[in-house]
């Protein structure tokens, strides 16, 4: 295999290879070795970086790295593993460059053998050419001295080495050379293993002894495929197991397997010692510790057999050996190995030992499994089948087909152990065994049979007289699951297992135990049926060793097992379909089509759930079988088969219920008729009628028979019920009455009356006629009448089951009746009868349960009977609707009703009953409306329904579904004319639709029907597909507990509706929804408002004849709803019809009755919200309020002062004004309309200023609002609409409530209404609301005859006139020439407002008006002697005279400043402060010309100076003391003035001290002024202001500090006395201080007080008194005074 030339090529370097590249080789495989992480990746990095041309050269270094001495341990492990990862793809190298190192005659590195040994193994099938090599410099390496640790490696290498041939062996045959032979492969081992067994077995190092065991068991698997050695390596087993006893005993079972796999292929002789031996080794380890077989005492068969060996081995003889040869005891001692828990592995691996053995030996195998077997230990057995079937399961290889007979043989010994453990341990291993792929030669019939035996194994076993407990039966249900799955593994395809069972397995599908087996059954059935397809025409009923069943019994079995729809029945069905060709020959056509229509069918079936139609399929399938079979002998045995199988079924099962349907098809398929008479007499006279499965027997059978036995079927049952009703004979009374006793009679009437009931559905239609009421409805009735007697006694029927029977059997024969083509020529004339005895059923039911179908099976009987002629009357129908309702409405909820059951069952059937009932009544509402489907039925109906609409969530839920049961029946059986409406549409849609946002989910649902059945009957066909989507998802959300998405569902479906939504009953839809609205279900409510404002919205325009109808409704409704939301939805309707009818809705609330309350209110501000909504109405109210009528009413009607009441439909327009604005939020809205709003508004507060609210029939005042409205103050109404409109647009702080001036509040007030005009004028032109329109439309007030508007309009102007823009424009002069005439008015508020506004168009536009302003002063003057406008004289002369020239005033200038002065002391605080500031301003205007004049006046006015700088009132203190400023410059000359200024402004004394020091000052300097300014200081005591008395006294007292009581005049004296005597009385505390404090002081300067001079009459005195306001001329000397003086 290799050559010299060869390896001198290779070992031989290139002396031409660059010695460069050699060092960047060993570089680069030197480094990756240092830190090699992955050998494979590292080989191909190297393969790829060196090339292919210098692959041998990076060999070769690695070879080279590997057998450093000096390398450390992990590298040469890492170059060696580099090397292995190489030799994937340069196997022949890396081989080559190994074995170079090998022969080199010398012990190579360790690593080289490792080396090799991992080649091997790894590449086992590539080693097989350079074995012979390796061996042959093995046996040479084997002469040298060598350490322990070279002597393991080549141990190793013998290992892999002898591994690799075996698995060569077990492989050759996917290598691509030829295979080699045993001699020349297995010959070159021999010596090496002497030299292994001979000397280092033997070695002390315990290393190289467990190296060379291991290498051991490959090598004895190499040398057994030669047959000379083959005798003496099987007999140095025992002796190789010993010693490998140092081993781990997992890896020696291995290694045995391996061996005895090598020895199964190779079939050298077992000696049967030898064998006993292998098989001791085995079981010892495989049985658990403690059992038996382990305990040598109780188990002597299975006991340390290991032997001496007698014989010489060939191949070597120890020295222990040779003891063996002289007669020395020795024994293998192999107890370790039995010594340790094995886990599952090692368990297979020794099983498969064993399984070697066994194909080895197979009739030792049998031998030694009976010998174990009869053992009667529980645990050995169940231990040995436990691990037997590990066995019969494997199928990796074609030989193990041998192992399973023996096996099997041998499992069959313990078929009669009867113990649970043993019974579930042979059925484990028969699963296996049927699992396998090959059961060839095996009992398996027998494995089979048991399983069915074990299945129906009785639980009483032999020895045994009590009954089974639970804990047995649960045992032996244990052992049924295991048949079952025994059978479910069962593998049909298996090697012979078609030919062990077929048809033997057919004996088990009939008999009745064998039921729950039945499924796994029926599926090997099929599939060996399919397997064997050649054999499987073969005669039922008879086979070679087994009495299979007839075709009958398995037609009988497998069909009515496919009633039932489950898995059985599908297997069953599947079975009779290929079972075809045995069942009869002329069936297999017929059934080739009608079984794969049956599956078809059978595949969309509920599973478990039999429905009618599926046996109705399979009857009908089972009656066309027997019509082609055509053999009346067969049909008979047929039936003989069913009845036969009766008792395979439960009473209640679905396949029993079938059987007798199959029973009766079958006689009815029969055509001998004494047959079938026999038949039926021997059913209905030997059935136990006690039993409710013999009672159907009976209905079933002849009812399925009368399909072809019509009348035999019927002459049985007359002549049996005939014998019912036989006189009674006496000795007859005493078992008759045992009969009644027991119940027995009457449940022979019920079967009876059930009979009549199903023959007439089955049978004939076209006999039935002539013979339903004589020969069935009468007869039901006899037999009613006969169940309702007791020896011929009448007693009242309290059977539940026989009611139930009389109105199931009127049931079927009415829709027998209705099923016959001339069904409506039939007229019954017991139809009343029928009918009285099933209403008199309805009422005996209670109705606090429902507990039997009695009320619901005659609600379907009379919903049948009713479309029997006679028809009913009208009256009838009532009764029948009237009674069904009381018997169902009034039942408990269905959680309620649920609560009584004591079962989940009883729940469900309750459910069940419930539904039916409702489902029924349904029916019955149809039947009823087929036949008179009339709009008076329909309104009939529903006010039937109508009462049950209660707070009871059960009885709404009811209502509703009855009212989907009515419009589901008119919708199917009204079809309205094109064009024709609906005529109930709008008030059944206003009466259902709020129940969709119901409480109840039940309600909410059908509700929703059935709006959807109200939108199919009035759109008819037009109903799109989007529609129906769109109602379908609002249905679907309607399951919701959300209350927005309810409300929103809800919504959805109107709008659905209000596209068919007919107009004319718009009127019928608000009445009858607005009933909902007010209703006590809030979330109804809420709905119905949704849908009230939904139809509106999509719906309202066309409404127009209708809608003062509309909202006269809505009007009436609104004071009865409180709620806020639902007052809401009222007031929304409205403004939703407003959008459509304005004109209308705005007339209807304009001319709402007086008093306007509330609720016209909340309507007004509803249409306010729209924005677009209330520019319409607020330019439509300003128009109201300017009606011309109006208007012209007030121009001709001269003073409105005489007009005290205020008109109603302005008045109502300006309220509605303030409602509107109230909620309006957009402001944009109102830059539009402001200036006629505006000029609105404040043409109506002028002209309802003073007038009293209107009446209205003696009804309450209007405009009750939440603000205070003062009585007879209308005014204040429209103040507050003005105040709406203009903080609307504005936020002004000046123009609210509180402050220093309230706007509002004056300009309600007649009295001040023209200075509020002129402050909100003011505030207007200053926010820049006032636009030329509005200044134009209020520019006529000016010149109108109502004095109101004329004052107002003056006002308005006053203010106005100060926009630059007027000033502009032409408009300011007839401005001035108005106010001009205005100001001689006789209204004195027009005067004050034309003073006013003179003086402002003085101030703010001088130039305009130079010619009048002479006359302008001159008015102003003038007005100073008008009481009434004086104030706004002197204030306006105040602002002008300083914009005035001298020339412009000229002499006016006197008369001004003296009748100024006269109002300088007025009591009028006003006129005052008004007084003594124009005093002030006079002061600064006057000119040189004036000056003398003015002087005098100052002199004449010092005393008021002086006192009204302490005026209680601020302001006009403050005025006076500004002015007394002013007029210091008069007093005297420069100096004096200067130093009075100063004085004023730096003096620390307070005022009354200040006033004080300049009066002394004064008086000092000019004695002469000291009676003069006494007297005009005494003239304040008179005062009607205590607290000017109190200034007054003070300064008199500064005053007589300066005189002597010479000084004064008798006069004044006599004066002062008499006041101080009267001030020292007041009960002003302060005043009677200063008077006494005066008093004091005179008494102490000049004693006691001076006695009057009597000579002084209190006349005279009174007519002396001082005038405190007369003006006397100034005296010059003041002007004297100096400043030295004033300061002394």
């Amino acid at each position: 295999m290799n050559s010299k030339g060869n390896d001198s090529t290779f070992f031989t370097m290139d002396p031409s290879l660059d010695l460069k590249l050699k060092k960047e080789i060993y570089g680069y495989i030197s480094f990756h070795l240092e830190c090699v992480q992955n050998a494979d990746q590292t080989a191909q990095d190297i393969a790829k970086t060196v090339g292919k041309l210098n692959i041998k050269l990076a060999i070769n270094i690695l070879a080279e790295e590997m057998q450093k001495e000096e390398a450390p341990e992990k590298t040469s492990t890492q170059a060696s593993m580099v090397l292995l990862s190489l030799a994937g793809s340069h196997f022949n190298d890396v081989m080559y460059e190994l074995q170079r190192n090998v022969k080199t005659g010398t012990l190579p590195h360790h690593m080289v053998f490792r080396t090799l040994g991992n080649l091997a193994s790894r590449y086992a099938l590539k080693c097989i050419p350079f074995l012979s090599l390796t061996f042959l410099y093995i046996r040479l390496m084997l002469k040298l001295p060598m350490i322990s640790h070279m002597k393991e490696e080549i141990c190793y290498v013998m290992e892999n080495f002898c591994t690799a041939i075996n698995y060569y062996y077990k492989n050759w045959r996917v290598c691509s050379f030829p295979r080699e032979a045993e001699s020349q492969l297995c010959s070159p081992v021999l010596p090496i293993y002497h030299r292994l067994i001979g000397d280092w077995l033997r070695d002390e190092e315990t290393k190289v002894k467990e190296a060379s065991v291991k290498a051991q068991w490959p090598m004895l698997g190499v040398l057994v495929r030669r047959r000379e050695q083959q005798e003496e390596i099987i007999r140095n087993i025992p002796k190789v197991l010993l010693d490998s006893k140092i081993l781990d005993s997992f890896f020696v079972a291995k290694m045995l397997s391996l061996f005895l796999d090598v020895c199964e292929e190779c079939k050298p002789h077992i000696p049967k010692k030898i064998f006993q031996t292998l098989c001791d080794f085995v079981f010892k380890q495989i049985l658990p510790v403690g059992t038996p077989v382990q305990q040598s005492k109780k188990s002597p068969k299975i006991v340390e057999r290991f032997f001496h060996h007698s014989q010489k081995p060939e191949i070597q003889t120890t020295a222990f050996e040779k003891k063996a040869e002289k007669g020395e005891s020795s024994t293998y001692d192999l107890s370790v190995y039995g010594e340790q828990q094995l886990c599952r592995d090692h368990c297979n691996i020794l099983m498969d030992s064993f399984g070697h053995l066994v194909s080895c030996c197979p009739a030792e195998a049998l031998d030694f499994l009976q010998t174990q077997m009869k053992e009667d230990a529980e645990e050995i057995r169940v231990e040995f089948l436990r691990n037997l079937k590990m066995i019969v399961g494997r199928d990796e290889q074609s030989s193990t087909k041998n192992r399973k007979k023996p096996i099997v043989e041998a499992v069959k010994c313990l078929m009669d152990d009867h113990r649970q453990t043993v019974r579930k341990a042979i059925l484990s291993f028969i699963k296996e065994l049927l699992r396998s792929q090959s059961v060839e030669g095996c009992a398996v019939w027998d494995m089979v049979a048991y399983i069915f035996q074990q299945f129906t194994v009785p639980f009483n076993q032999p020895g045994k007289d009590h009954l089974p407990n639970q804990k047995e039966r649960e045992k032996e249900e244990h052992i049924q699951e295991l048949c079952i799955d025994a059978l479910e593994q069962l593998n049909t395809s298996a090697e012979g297992m078609s030919k062990a069972l077929w048809p033997k397995l057919l004996l088990f599908v009939v008999p009745a135990p064998y039921t729950p087996t039945l499924v796994p059954l029926c599926r090997c059935l099929k599939e060996l049926a399919a397997i064997r397809q050649d054999e499987s025409i073969l005669f039922l009923g008879s086979c070679k060793g087994v009495n299979l069943p007839s075709a009958q019994g398995i037609m009988a079995r497998l069909l009515v097992l496919a009633s039932n729809p489950t898995q059985r029945g599908s297997w069953a069905l599947q079975l009779l379909h290929v079972l075809h060709s045995n069942i009869h020959s002329a069936v297999r056509k017929l059934w080739s089509k009608q079984i794969p229509c049956l599956w078809e069918f059978f595949q969309v079936e509920s599973p478990g759930v039999s429905s009618p139609e599926w046996q109705q399929k399979l009857l009908q399938f089972l009656r066309r079988s027997l019509e082609t079979i055509d053999d009346n002998t067969w049909s008979q045995n047929l039936s003989r088969e069913l009845e036969n199988q009766m008792t395979s079924y439960s009473d209640q099962s679905t396949e029993k219920s079938f059987l007798y349907k199959a029973l009766g098809v079958s006689l009815a398929s029969c055509d001998d008729l004494n047959f079938v008479q026999e038949q039926m007499q021997h059913l209905i006279k030997n059935a136990n009628y006690l039993e409710a499965s013999e009672r159907e027997k009976v209905i079933q059978v002849l009812s399925f028979s009368a399909v072809s036995h019509f009348d035999l079927t019927l002459a049985t049952l007359h002549a049996f019920g005939a014998e019912m009703g036989q006189k009674i004979q006496f000795l007859d009374i005493v078992s008759r009455y045992k009969d009644y006793q027991r119940g027995r009679r009457s449940h022979i009437h019920q079967t009876l009356m059930l009979t009549y009931g199903k023959v007439a559905a089955q049978g004939p239609k076209e006999l039935l006629l002539s013979r339903v009421e004589n020969g069935f409805l009468k007869r039901v009735l006899l037999h009613h009448q006969m169940s309702c007697q007791v020896l011929g006694v009448s007693i009242e029927i309290k059977d539940i089951n026989l009611k139930l029977a009389f109105v199931q059997s009127t049931i079927d024969i009415c829709q027998a009746i209705h099923q016959t083509k001339d069904f409506q020529n039939v007229k019954l004339s017991c139809k009343k009868e029928l009918l009285d005895i099933l209403l008199d059923f309805m009422k005996d039911e209670p109705l606090d349960s429902l507990e039997t179908p009695l009320r619901q099976k005659a609600i379907t009987a009379i919903a049948i009977l009713s479309k029997v002629k006679p028809l009913l009357s009208t009256e009838d129908i009532r009764t029948v609707l009237d009674e069904s309702i009381k018997s169902l409405f009034p039942l408990p909820p269905l959680e309620q009703l649920k609560e009584k059951a004591e079962t989940e069952k009883d729940v469900l059937d309750i459910e069940e009953l419930y539904t039916s009932s409702m489902d029924a009544f349904g029916d019955l509402l149809k039947s009823i409306i087929e036949e008179n489907p009339t709009s008076e039925l329909l309104d009939e109906m529903f006010q039937l329904i109508d009462p049950w609409f209660t707070e009871r969530e059960c009885s709404r839920e009811r209502a509703l579904q009855a009212s989907f049961q009515v419009l589901a029946a008119f919708q199917e059986n009204v079809h309205l004319p094109e064009g024709e409406n609906f005529p109930q549409f709008g008030s059944l849609v206003a009466f259902l639709a709020p129940y969709t946002c119901d409480r109840s989910i039940q309600c909410r649902q059908w509700a929703a029907q059935c709006i959807t059945c109200l939108m199919y009957i009035q759109a008819k066909s037009k109903v799109t597909y989007a529609e129906e989507e769109e109602m379908f998802s609002a249905y679907a959300e309607l399951q919701g507990d959300v209350s927005s998405d309810l409300f929103n569902a809800s919504t959805r479906m109107a709008k659905v509706i209000s596209v068919y939504f007919p107009s004319d009953q718009a009127l019928d839809f608000i009445e009858a929804i607005l009933e909902d609205l007010v209703s006590g279900n809030q979330m109804c409510a809420m709905a119905a408002g949704h849908w009230l404002l939904t139809i509106l919205q999509d719906c309202g325009d066309g409404m127009e004849a209708q809608i003062s109808a509309i909202l006269d409704v809505f009007y009436s409704r609104l004071p009865t709803i409180k709620q806020d939301d639902l007052r809401g939805v009222l007031v929304d309707a409205v403004s939703v019809v407003a959008h459509f009818h304005l004109d209308t809705v705005f007339n209807s609330l304009l001319c709402r009755r007086l008093p306007m309350d509330s609720e016209t209110g909340e309507l007004w501000r509803s249409l306010g919200q729209d924005p677009v909504l209330a520019l319409l109405i607020l330019h439509k109210l300003a128009v109201c309020i300017m009606q011309p009528s109006n208007f012209q009413a007030a121009s001709h009607s001269g003073s409105e002062e005489s007009e005290e009441v205020a008109e109603e439909e302005p008045l109502k327009a300006t309220c509605a004004i303030y409602e509107v604005l109230s909620v309006l939020e957009d402001e944009d809205v109102l830059q539009e309309l402001f200036p006629d709003l505006l000029y609105a508004l404040l043409w109506q507060v002028s002209k309802t200023l003073g007038q009293r609210m209107p009446f209205c029939g003696g009804r309450r005042r209007l405009f009750r609002r939440e603000q205070q409205v003062s009585e007879g103050n209308p005014c204040r109404l429209s103040v507050a609409s003005l105040k709406a409109l203009i903080l609307k647009v504005t936020s002004d702080p000046s123009l609210a409530e509180i402050g220093e001036v309230n706007v509002w509040a004056l300009l309600r007030d007649p009295e001040t209404h023209q200075k509020g005009v002129c402050v909100l004028t003011s505030r207007l032109f200053q926010n820049g609301l006032l636009t030329p329109k509005a200044i134009q439309n209020v520019l006529p007030w000016m010149n109108s005859e109502s004095e109101k508007l004329k004052l107002t309009g003056i006002a308005f102007f006053t203010e106005v006139i100060q926009d630059p823009m007027l000033r502009e424009r032409e408009q300011l002069r007839s401005i001035l020439t108005t106010l001009l005439q205005r100001a001689g008015d006789q209204h004195p508020g027009i005067r004050r407002m034309a003073l006013k506004g003179l003086g402002n168009i003085v101030l703010v536009a001088p130039d305009k008006v130079k010619k009048q302003k002479k006359t302008i002063v001159a008015i102003l003057l003038g007005a100073l002697y008008d009481a009434k406008v004086v104030l706004e004289s002197l204030e306006m002369l105040a602002l002008v005279l300083p914009r005035l020239k001298q020339k412009e005033v000229s002499f006016l200038f006197k008369d001004i400043t003296l009748k100024t002065t006269t109002y300088m002391s007025d009591d009028n605080t006003d006129l005052r402060k008004a007084a003594l500031h124009l005093f002030g301003v006079l002061a600064e205007w006057t000119k040189l010309r004036y000056k003398r004049f003015f002087i005098e006046q100052v002199r004449k006015s010092l005393v008021p100076l002086l006192i009204h700088q302490r005026d209680p009132s601020p302001k006009v203190s403050e005025a006076c003391r500004a002015t007394f400023l002013k007029c210091v410059q008069f007093l005297a000359k420069r100096k004096l003035r200067g130093y009075i200024e100063e004085l004023y402004r730096v003096t620390n004394l307070n005022l009354p001290n200040l006033q004080g020091h300049i009066c002394v000052q004064v008086i000092n300097a000019h004695p002469e002024l000291r009676g003069e300014l006494l007297r005009r200081t005494a003239g304040y005591f008179q005062s009607s202001w205590e607290e000017l008395q109190t200034r007054a006294l003070e300064l008199t007292g500064v005053m007589l500090e300066s005189m002597q009581v010479t000084d004064l005049d008798q006069a004044t004296w006599e004066f002062l006395l008499k006041s101080l005597e009267t001030f020292q009385k007041s009960s002003n505390q302060d005043l009677q201080e200063v008077a006494a404090d005066l008093v004091t002081y005179i008494s102490k300067k000049w004693g006691e007080l001076p006695e009057r001079k009597e000579t002084l009459s209190r006349e005279s005195i009174n007519n002396q008194e001082i005038d405190p306001y007369c003006v006397t001329q100034p005296d010059t000397t003041l002007e004297g005074l100096s400043t030295q003086s004033l300061h002394k």
